[in-house]
This record gives C-alpha cells, sequence and structure tokens, in this order.
C-alpha cells in the first residue's frame, strides 16, 4: 500500500511538472513589451547552444565578451560570426567587476574586440550581483576610468546596462548622459528611468535556444531605430 501511494506521488509530481513547463512554453515570452516592436536578446555561455538559423525575427543582439581582468566568454567569437552573417544589429559588452581597476578592464575588453565591426555601441554591466561588497566612490572611480577609456579608444560612449538598485546606487547621479539599458521586470520602471533599452524577461523559453534566455527592446518605434542606428554608424575597434 505504501509503494502504491509513493508511486501516485512520483506520478503526481511528474504531471505537475510537465503541466507547469507546458505552460511555461504557451506564455507569450514577449508580453510584457508588447508595445514595442524592435526586439533583440542578450547571449553569453550561460545559454547554452543557439539554433542560429531559426532567429530571424530579431533586430539585435548583445554578447558577452569579458569580465574583469582575466575572463573572456568562450561563445563570443561564434556568436559574434554567426550574427554578423545574418546581419543583425550587434553589441558587445563586458561585466564590470567592482574590485578592478577600471581602465585595465576596459582594455581587457576592447582588446578581444580588436578589429571587429559593430553597429551598436559597446555596452559596460554594473550590478550588484557576483561582485564583492566595496565602497561605492571606489566602484565610481572605477566605472569612470573604464567608460573614459572606451571612449578615448572608439569615440563613443559605451552603454550602461543595470537594474534598479545598480541604477540608483551608481549610475544616476555621475552617469546620467550614457544610454542607460535597463534590466527590470516592473513595467513602469524604464519610462520612470528614461531607459533606451529595455530587459524585460530574464527566462524566457526560446525554442532555437537551449537554455533560457534574457529578452529585450528598444524603447522607441521602427522609425527611432532605424535613427538610431544611423546616428550610430558602424565602426571599428581599434588595435591601439
Amino acid at each position: 500500500m505504501i509503494f502504491l501511494l509513493f508511486v501516485l506521488f512520483l506520478a503526481g509530481m511528474g504531471a505537475l511538472v510537465w503541466y507547469a513547463l507546458q505552460a511555461k512554453k504557451s506564455r507569450d515570452p514577449w508580453s510584457l513589451s508588447k508595445g514595442y516592436e524592435v526586439r533583440g536578446i542578450d547571449l553569453s555561455h550561460h545559454n547554452g547552444r543557439i539554433r542560429y538559423d531559426e532567429i530571424d525575427s530579431l533586430d539585435f543582439v548583445f554578447l558577452k565578451v569579458t569580465e574583469g581582468v582575466s575572463v573572456t566568454d568562450k561563445t563570443f567569437a561564434k556568436h559574434y560570426s554567426a550574427f554578423r552573417e545574418k546581419e543583425m544589429a550587434v553589441g558587445a559588452y563586458h561585466f564590470f567587476r567592482f574590485d578592478i581597476d577600471g581602465k585595465e578592464q576596459a582594455r581587457h575588453f576592447l582588446h578581444h574586440l580588436s578589429g571587429k565591426e559593430f553597429q551598436l555601441p559597446l555596452i559596460v554591466d554594473v550590478e550588484y550581483d557576483n561582485n564583492p561588497d566595496t565602497p561605492r566612490e571606489k566602484v565610481i572611480t572605477r566605472l569612470q576610468a573604464f567608460v573614459n577609456e572606451v571612449k578615448k579608444r572608439t569615440g563613443i560612449m559605451p552603454i550602461i546596462y543595470t537594474n534598479g538598485i545598480g541604477y540608483s546606487d551608481f549610475i544616476s547621479d555621475d552617469f546620467d548622459d550614457h544610454t542607460l539599458w535597463l534590466s527590470s521586470t516592473n513595467a513602469w520602471r524604464p519610462a520612470m528611468m528614461g531607459c533606451t533599452f529595455w530587459q524585460f524577461n530574464i527566462n524566457a523559453d526560446l525554442s532555437a535556444i537551449t537554455h533560457d534566455v534574457d529578452l529585450n527592446v528598444f524603447r522607441g518605434s521602427r522609425e527611432e531605430w532605424e535613427e538610431y542606428l544611423q546616428e550610430h554608424k558602424p565602426f571599428v575597434v581599434s588595435s591601439n
């Protein structure tokens, strides 16, 4: 009798998991951003394998390149080549470490982009997750050194990616002249903070990607997107 109850319990749990997965797949992963038509994703090695030939409806992609002064993302080169062949607007980002010199981080980032062409400004990812406790003043000083070096080498101010707490603690007072890419599942925050790019879904299930992926939109019309691309013409990162 106990064995039968155990089997029924396992069957019931399996059914619940199956229904939960089906419900997740049936939901429109873009529903929160349905007011925006210019769509993109961001990728790193965490996303697993990508079937590039099945990704045709997107307008842009942000790719992780580096972190700190020694880490490089093993999928960047492959992703970059695949999306450039698809003629999709490509951007590249660096995960910023609070405890490491900003200029050295920028040089590490730029070294791995040397000779590559981009249609979107470079990006720095600023967030508490996976960062050590560091005095705010040191974070801001190091971040300023990072963005100065990137602007010096490319002539373009980098986009800053962050979330709500990162924005209030590091960005709002000292870097408000930068284009903002905001991560938030609250629909009111993008407008309040005036972001240009909005990451609204951080665990979307797309059939072309083996693991959950982040979804993003450009907060403007199709016409404004074309104007944005014209304003930020393609550039090649120098080797200097």
